[in-house]
């Protein structure tokens, strides 16, 4: 597999060469999601395409009625199987294609989607090749945005958060799979992907993504350093200002870490404080805006002062990568950052912390609610791509999200086939469950939501340069007014 990692500069040679960043095969921000999008670590699949005939597969290796991933490959597996067609090998159990197959993907990285990254290249055993793309996660989500907005996208696929697999689908950029889906469902087990990931890999009853990475946000903290310090881990905000400024009157810089240097981060957190005040940015029926709502005004303010009094010179200018470094450097004692990022503080290669940082669930405001959200990423196949070519990315997608693929990927991150998990794991399992069970849940997907997003992100990042909380909102909630307004959704 080529996998290349370009800053957005570079990559604009590349987008006007071909249509601005492939679509299909990678091309997404999420594992923290943009502004009009949510994201994180975060986060893709496809749908919808000829059948690749099975007479343009051949297969004669079946020996085995089942093999390591449970796959029933009899003739009575439900699937019309014409001629015995030849899986590539156990790592990778798709069909061989007649020809090549190339796929172009982008995506962000982070450790679990290195694994999956991995996982796929073991299909170019057979007569698959894949060109993997990581670019930052705001850098991809616009650049697979504009890949899909030309009409010809440039890449096969696709990596994005359910956020922007909401977002992309309201636009018709993606396609939808219910089709493959239910085609291969009982070969490949698809059932073990739990309803909820699949519920956040849809839209109004279509499937636009294949869930692969499950995500959330909480709280890191390192033991040792607070130990020493006599600080109690904080459950609330309260508290967390209290530890924060404690472990500041000590030395430290960070008092308590958020990362807020990016408009989709400041949307991001806004919507999960909000949600755990018991609101919504907009409504989820009618798409009135709650911009200004005291709920709204509440949250903001709590982000405010987390980047004001506890990390001033950080949370405005650290990104997602810095605030793990951070914590594995020992800059950062305490803070708040994406579950997907738990596994590389046991990086020996990176880390200077390895076993030093615990994990505890997200903050609450008080509500009992814990301000962190529910992700997933996924791989998504972009709309006008080939009809010929579109069974042949799904089943490689299957191929990198089988059990084997997933109990491989359990040693970095959360995955979504119930069951799974990997000796080796990261070791927030019981942190990032309770913030996925007792947070605010999953993105609205009203077709109007994206806006909301994109507007909010927008306008409060500003507090960064000044702008008050009150100011901040009343922007956001004109510029949304204006444009869903505009595009007939108020």
């Amino acid at each position: 597999m080529n996998t290349t990692k370009y800053r957005w500069w570079r990559f604009l040679a590349i987008v006007f060469a071909f249509t601005l960043i492939a679509a299909a095969c990678g091309d997404d921000d999420d594992s923290d999601p943009p502004a009009s999008q949510p994201a994180d670590d975060g986060d893709d699949m496809a749908d919808d395409g000829d059948d690749m005939a099975d007479d343009d597969m051949a297969d004669d290796d079946m020996a085995d009625d089942e093999d390591h991933d449970g796959h029933d490959h009899d003739e009575d597996d439900g699937h019309d199987h014409d001629d015995e067609m030849t899986h590539i090998s156990d790592e990778c159990d798709i069909p061989n294609p007649a020809e090549n197959v190339e796929i172009d993907i982008m995506g962000w990285e982070f450790p679990i989607v290195t694994q999956y990254a991995e996982e796929i290249e073991d299909c170019e055993e057979g007569n698959y090749s894949f060109n993997y793309q990581f670019l930052d996660s705001v850098e991809a989500r616009n650049a697979m945005t504009q890949d899909a907005a030309s009409g010809s996208p440039s890449f096969e696929l696709y990596q994005g958060s359910n956020a922007f697999v909401s977002e992309l689908a309201n636009q018709g950029f993606v396609m939808a799979l219910n089709d493959l889906v239910d085609k291969y469902r009982d070969e490949y087990n698809l059932d073990q992907i739990d309803q909820a990931f699949w519920d956040m890999a849809s839209l109004d009853g279509n499937i636009y993504a294949i869930p692969m990475v499950s995500n959330t946000m909480h709280v890191f903290y390192n033991e040792p350093a607070l130990a020493e310090l006599g600080i109690d881990v904080p459950s609330t905000f309260a508290e967390a200002f209290e530890a924060c400024a404690a472990i500041q009157d000590a030395g430290y810089d960070i008092g308590f870490l958020y990362m807020l240097s990016a408009g989709w981060a400041w949307q991001i957190e806004f919507d999960s404080v909000i949600g755990a005040l018991g609101a919504t940015s907009i409504d989820p029926v009618t798409a009135q805006p709650n911009f200004t709502s005291p709920e709204a005004v509440e949250a903001a303010t709590l982000l405010q002062r987390m980047w004001q009094e506890c990390a001033p010179n950080a949370s405005n200018s650290y990104s997602t990568d810095d605030v793990q470094a951070a914590f594995q450097t020992g800059e950062a004692i305490l803070g708040h950052t994406w579950a997907s990022r738990a596994g590389a503080m046991d990086d020996p290669e990176a880390s200077t912390v390895v076993g030093e940082i615990q994990f505890a669930p997200a903050l609450s405001p008080g509500t009992g609610t814990l301000a962190a959200p529910a992700y997933i990423d996924g791989w998504m196949i972009p709309a006008n791509t080939p009809a010929d070519k579109v069974e042949a990315i799904f089943l490689a997608m299957l191929a990198a999200t089988d059990l084997e693929s997933q109990e491989a990927a359990a040693q970095f991150g959360l995955v979504t086939r119930s069951g799974v998990s990997h000796p080796d794991g990261p070791r927030d399992a019981a942190a990032a469950e309770a913030s996925l069970v007792n947070g605010r849940g999953a993105d609205l997907t009203h077709p109007a939501a994206g806006i909301a997003r994109a507007k909010l992100g927008e306008a409060l990042v500003t507090i960064l340069d000044g702008t008050s909380v009150e100011d901040a909102l009343a922007a956001a909630e004109e510029a949304y007014i204006s444009e869903a307004t505009a595009q007939g959704l108020l």
